[in-house]
C-alpha cells in the first residue's frame, strides 16, 4: 500500500444518515399509505409531498458533506429545515389558507417568500440550472414586469401578497395541480421501480432480452435495446436508464466489437425510448392523462405502436451495422436457458407486479391504486421467493429474512431519494405554469405562434418541435413537455388537431431532447461510460435514430398509428411505417443487404420520404422504390464489407 496515499475520509455519521435513511422509507410509505386508503385534503396531502421533498433533498446532502464541508452541511441541515416547515406550515394552516376571506399575516408571506426561494435552490441542485433560471424570470416578469414593461404584453400589477397567495398560500402554485398528480401518482411508480431494482428485476430483464434478441446479428446491442425499453418504462428517465443499463451494456457491447462511439449512442437512443414504452411509460405519461382527463390505458394504447416502431427503428440500425461489419450473434451456450429465466422462483419478483399493475389498469382500476397493490404484490412476492429459495437452496431462514429486509429498505430509502427529486422538479415548474396562466402569458404566446405559422399546422408542429428540443436541453422530459404543452397544444387543438395526439406529439419530442445536441443528456452520460466524445456519440445517436424524428408527424398525419380506425386502415399504415423505418435505418447506416453506395443511400431516402408524405399515390412510389430495391438486393445480392 502507498503510505503516501491520502486517507480515506471517515463515513458520514452513522445517526444521521440514519436518521435520513427512516426518514425517506416514510415518506415513500405515507405515499403508498395515502394511494391505497385515499389522500388527505389537498393541500394538508401536497404540503406534506413539497414538505418533504424539498426538506430531504438538503438533509441528504448534508450527510454527504457532514465530514468534508462541515460548515456547508450545516447551512443544508438548515435549508432542510426551512423546507420542510415550509410544507409543513401549509398543511398546518390549510383551513384558514382556504378561507377565501383570510388575509395573509406577515408569517405566511415570510414562509411563502422561504419556501420559493428553497425549492429553486432545490432543483438547481438535483436538475441543473436551466429550470430554476426560467423560473425566476418568469417571476421577476410577475413581479416587476408591470413597471418595466408596457403595450400588450404588459403583465397586470400584482402585490407581494397576492403573488405570495398565488405561488404559495393556495392550491394554484407550488401547491398546484401538478403537485397533486406528483403525490397521487407519480410517486408510486417511482417508487415501484426502485423496489422492482431492489430485489434484482434488472437482472431478470438482462437474461430476459438475451433470450429475445441474443441469437440475432449483433446480438449484444439488440440485448442492450430490450434491456433499457425494459428498464426506461419503470425509470420513466433518459439517464437514468443509461447509469443504470448502459453501465453493464455499453462495456458489453464494445468487447463484442462495436466502436466506443456506436456503442454508447446504441444506449442514449435506447434508454430515451423507455418513456414512451407502456405500460408504466415515466411520470409524463400520468400528468397528460390529469391534464387531458382522459384514462391513462387510453394514452398507454395510442402511444403503443409509436413505441414499437421507436425501437424497430434502433433495432434495424443495429443490424444493418452489425451485418456490415460481421458481428455475430451471442454463442448460444452463452444464452441462459429459457425455463432459468421464466421459471426461476425470481422471475415472480420480477414480472408478476407488472402483470398486476397491468392487468388492474385494463380492468379499469386507477392507476393510483394499480401501481399500490402492484407494490404490496411485489412485496408480497419477493417474501415467498425469498422463502421458497431458504428451503430449495437450504440457507437459513434468519438469514434469508435479512436478505429480504435489506432489499426492501434499500427499494423504499432509493424510491423516497427519486420522489424527492420529482417533488423539486414540479414545485419549480409549478411556478412557471401558475405564471403563465396569472399573466396571461400562456395566451398571448399561443396568439403569437397562430400569427407567425400563418395558422398552418405543420409550421405549428415544426415550431413545437424545436422549442421542446430547446426546453429539453438542460430540463427533464417531464418539464419540457409540460412547458411546451402549455403553450402548443392549445395552438394545435385550435387548428383541428386531437388533444391526445397533440399531447402525445409534444411528449415524444420533449423525450427525443434527450439525445438531440447540442445537450442532450442521455448521450452525455453513456459517452462517458464509453470514454468517446460526446459529440462523436451524439453523431451516432442520431444515425442510429434518425428514422424516429419523423414517426411523431406520422401521428398526425397517420392517426391509424394511434390505433384510431379500421383494423385494415391500421394495419396498411403499420406496414407503410414499418417499411419507411426500415429504408432511413439502412440509409443511414449505409447497408441494407449489402453495402449501400451514397446514390443508392439518396434512392432510399426519396423511397422514405414518400412513404412519410399522407398520400396513396405517394405511399404507392415509395413501396415500388424500397420494394424494388429489396427485391434487386434479393435476388442479386452484394457481398458485405466493412464499414
Amino acid at each position: 500500500m502507498n503510505a503516501h496515499a491520502p486517507a480515506a475520509p471517515p463515513p458520514s455519521p452513522w445517526l444521521l444518515r440514519r436518521v435520513v435513511e427512516v426518514g425517506l422509507v416514510a415518506y415513500a410509505v405515507f405515499h403508498l399509505y395515502t394511494s391505497l386508503f385515499g389522500t388527505l385534503e389537498p393541500l394538508n396531502q401536497r404540503g406534506l409531498f413539497i414538505g418533504g421533498g424539498l426538506g430531504f433533498i438538503f438533509f441528504r446532502q448534508a450527510v454527504l458533506r457532514w465530514n468534508t464541508a462541515r460548515m456547508q452541511a450545516c447551512a443544508d441541515l438548515l435549508l432542510g429545515l426551512v423546507g420542510l416547515y415550509g410544507g409543513f406550515y401549509v398543511t398546518i394552516n390549510a383551513e384558514r389558507l382556504m378561507d377565501v376571506m383570510n388575509d395573509l399575516t406577515p408569517i405566511d408571506i415570510g414562509m411563502g417568500i422561504l419556501t420559493i426561494l428553497v425549492a429553486l435552490e432545490a432543483a438547481r441542485r438535483t436538475i441543473g440550472w436551466a429550470l430554476p433560471v426560467m423560473a425566476v424570470i418568469s417571476l421577476s416578469f410577475y413581479l416587476w414586469g408591470n413597471d418595466l414593461i408596457s403595450g400588450n404584453w404588459q403583465p397586470p400589477r400584482v402585490s407581494t401578497e397576492t403573488a405570495i397567495s398565488t405561488l404559495y398560500a393556495s392550491t394554484g402554485g407550488i401547491f398546484g395541480f401538478l403537485a397533486d398528480i406528483g403525490t397521487r401518482v407519480v410517486a408510486i411508480y417511482v417508487v415501484l421501480g426502485s423496489l422492482l431494482m431492489a430485489v434484482g428485476a434488472g437482472d431478470i430483464f438482462m437474461r430476459a432480452a438475451m433470450l429475445v434478441a441474443g441469437r440475432a446479428f449483433g446480438g449484444p446491442a439488440k440485448v442492450a435495446v430490450v434491456t433499457s425499453a425494459l428498464f426506461g418504462t419503470i425509470s420513466g428517465s433518459a439517464v437514468a436508464n443509461v447509469m443504470s443499463v448502459g453501465s453493464i451494456t455499453i462495456p458489453t457491447m464494445i468487447r463484442s466489437g462495436y466502436r466506443k462511439d456506436f456503442a454508447a449512442g446504441i444506449e442514449a437512443t435506447a434508454s430515451a425510448g423507455g418513456q414512451i414504452m407502456p405500460p408504466v411509460m415515466g411520470a409524463g405519461a400520468f400528468i397528460m392523462a390529469e391534464l387531458l382527463n382522459i384514462p391513462y390505458t387510453t394514452i398507454a394504447v395510442a402511444a403503443a405502436v409509436p413505441a414499437i416502431l421507436y425501437f424497430s427503428a434502433i433495432y434495424f440500425s443495429i443490424d444493418c451495422f452489425a451485418r456490415a461489419n460481421h458481428l455475430m450473434p451471442i454463442p448460444r451456450a452463452e444464452l441462459p436457458r429459457a425455463r432459468d429465466v421464466f421459471l426461476a422462483p425470481q422471475s415472480l419478483s420480477a414480472f408478476g407486479p407488472l402483470i398486476l399493475l397491468t392487468v388492474l389498469l385494463g380492468m379499469g382500476y386507477t392507476p393510483t391504486f394499480a401501481g399500490a397493490a402492484a407494490i404490496i404484490g411485489l412485496i408480497v412476492i419477493a417474501g415467498l421467493v425469498h422463502i421458497m429459495v431458504s428451503f430449495k437452496e437450504r440457507r437459513g431462514f434468519a438469514a434469508e429474512c435479512r436478505i429480504y429486509g435489506k432489499q426492501v429498505w434499500d427499494g423504499l430509502v432509493d424510491g423516497g431519494q427519486s420522489v424527492v427529486i420529482i417533488a423539486a422538479l414540479l414545485a419549480t415548474a409549478s411556478m412557471l405554469v401558475a405564471v403563465l396562466s396569472a399573466t396571461g402569458l400562456g395566451v398571448k404566446f399561443s396568439q403569437l405562434l397562430l400569427g407567425f405559422s400563418g395558422e398552418q399546422m405543420l409550421g405549428v408542429l415544426l415550431i413545437a418541435a424545436l422549442l421542446c428540443i430547446l426546453l429539453g436541453m438542460d430540463v427533464p422530459t417531464t418539464a419540457s413537455y409540460l412547458l411546451t404543452a402549455s403553450v402548443i397544444a392549445p395552438v394545435l387543438t385550435k387548428l383541428g388537431l386531437e388533444p391526445l395526439t397533440a399531447h402525445l406529439y409534444i411528449f415524444y419530442f420533449a423525450i427525443l431532447s434527450a439525445i438531440t445536441p447540442p445537450v442532450c443528456a442521455s448521450v452525455y452520460a453513456a459517452a462517458t461510460i464509453a470514454g468517446e466524445s460526446f459529440w462523436k456519440v451524439a453523431g451516432q445517436a442520431l444515425r442510429i435514430a434518425g428514422a424516429v424524428y419523423l414517426l411523431p408527424f406520422l401521428m398526425v398525419y397517420r392517426p391509424e398509428l394511434m390505433l384510431k380506425g379500421s383494423i385494415p386502415a391500421i394495419a396498411y399504415t403499420i406496414a407503410v411505417a414499418w417499411v419507411m423505418v426500415v429504408a432511413i435505418s439502412g440509409a443511414s447506416i449505409g447497408f441494407l443487404m449489402g453495402p449501400v453506395s451514397w446514390p443508392l443511400r439518396l434512392f432510399l431516402y426519396a423511397g422514405a420520404g414518400a412513404l412519410f408524405y399522407p398520400s396513396p399515390y405517394a405511399d404507392v412510389v415509395g413501396i415500388a422504390m424500397v420494394g424494388g430495391f429489396l427485391l434487386l438486393r434479393w435476388f442479386r445480392p452484394v457481398n458485405a464489407v466493412t464499414t
